[in-house]
């Protein structure tokens, strides 16, 4: 997966934890062992967040289009099989 693409797939994760973590946080209590592992797995995500976002800094910033357009025609490629 394009660094791009990763790092769209990583903020709508990154979302559906934040929002699992709230409602376990609301319904068994901020100490509960569930709340802690989601806050944990929210940490992981975030920290692979912030490593796609600094790789794609470190990168030419002329290159995303292209490596985006190559996803896509992977993509076609593969539903037209």
């Amino acid at each position: 997966m394009g660094q791009y693409l990763k790092k769209k797939w990583l903020i709508v994760k990154i979302n559906q934890k934040r929002a699992e973590m709230i409602s376990l946080g609301e319904s068994l209590g901020l100490s509960a062992n569930e709340t802690i592992e989601c806050s944990q797995h929210l940490d992981r995500l975030l920290n692979q967040y912030q490593e796609c976002d600094k790789r794609m800094n470190q990168r030419n910033i002329q290159e995303i289009p292209y490596e985006f357009s190559q996803v896509i025609k992977s993509l076609l490629k593969k539903t037209a099989s």
